[in-house]
């Protein structure tokens, strides 16, 4: 090969790389509602070798052609929308005396409560906390300083709860959930026994899913969840929870 021939070679090859970085550009692509820790592994995977991206706040900034940046644009509209408005509803149902034996049991519960269903507001992927519980007279005794028994009763909380943080794919909702279980000591009246679990359910949105059941046994579902609640003045007890779009 000539001179001439490789000097025209290389001089095409020059303007090749020239075009193709004359055709790149760098845009700022804003995000509305999901993070741009969210969306800026999928905007790495869809622009592969073919551009780069990084992120600045809630901001991706690609650097592409301004045609893979259209696509990217087209992409991010896709998946940068709002999260769902969710009702999470609990029913609670028992079959147990609330007296504890003549001594007063005091029920509460976070959120709205109406025919024993508490229910609260969050959006999708958002964490929401249901509690339900009693304060629970505890007695002890001790005696003063002329040798006198004395019986004081303080109120303690015993609560069930949890944390569920719901994701909607079609007509189907999964849940994660994060329960704590309080329960009065069979060995020690005086004290309360805590217990925590973490599980993950699905169900159809709207119908009713069973997280507790009132058997002594634990009982599982299809998922594989199982979860006994029980406390003192409480002891059969079905918990159950609902998910419903309010869009």
């Amino acid at each position: 090969m000539s001179v001439r021939n490789l000097l025209n070679a290389a001089l095409t090859s020059m303007l090749i790389v020239f075009s193709a970085h004359s055709l790149a550009a760098t845009e700022v692509v804003p995000l509305n509602y999901r993070t741009s820790a969210d969306l800026l592994p999928v905007a790495k995977s869809f622009l592969g070798t073919e551009g780069s991206v990084s992120a600045y706040g809630n901001q991706l900034i690609v650097n592409a052609e301004s045609r893979k940046i259209e696509e990217l644009r087209a992409l991010i509209s896709q998946l940068d929308i709002a999260p769902k408005r969710l009702l999470i509803s609990v029913d609670t149902s028992d079959n147990a005396t609330r007296n504890g034996g003549g001594s007063r049991v005091i029920e509460y519960g976070t959120a709205s409560r109406e025919g024993g269903v508490q229910q609260v507001q969050t959006s999708e992927g958002t964490p929401a906390l249901i509690q339900i519980g009693q304060s629970v007279p505890l007695t002890s005794s001790s005696t003063d300083s002329y040798g006198y028994s004395q019986n004081n009763t303080e109120y303690r909380n015993v609560t069930q709860g949890f944390y569920v943080t719901a994701s909607v794919t079609g007509d189907t909702v999964h849940l994660s959930i994060s329960t704590n279980h309080d329960r009065m000591s069979q060995e020690r009246p005086d004290a309360i026994k805590v217990q925590s679990t973490d599980s993950q359910v699905s169900g159809r949105l709207g119908e009713w899913i069973t997280l507790a059941s009132n058997s002594d046994q634990s009982v599982a579902d299809q998922r594989g969840l199982a979860q006994r609640y029980s406390t003192q003045g409480r002891d059969d007890m079905i918990l159950r929870v609902k998910v419903e779009t309010l869009d």
